[in-house]
């Protein structure tokens, strides 16, 4: 699971990531001490793969489809 650290300096716009939650909440405890502000985490969406044919829709997904 992957989880993005978004923050804001007076340059603009940081987004970082990090593979454990522990490791993004200690990235974003850093980016504070540094002035950062707006600091959040996103937990990464989990996104499954589109239909092919080795993967075919499940039934609600094809119903979702029409």
């Amino acid at each position: 699971m992957a989880y993005f650290i978004h923050a804001r300096d007076g340059a603009g716009l940081v987004v970082l990531r990090r593979e454990s939650r522990e490791a993004a909440e200690k990235k974003a405890a850093e980016l504070r001490e540094a002035g950062c502000f707006e600091v959040s985490i996103v937990e990464q969406a989990q996104i499954s793969p589109a239909p092919t044919e080795r993967n075919p829709p499940t039934p609600v997904e094809a119903k979702t489809a029409i």
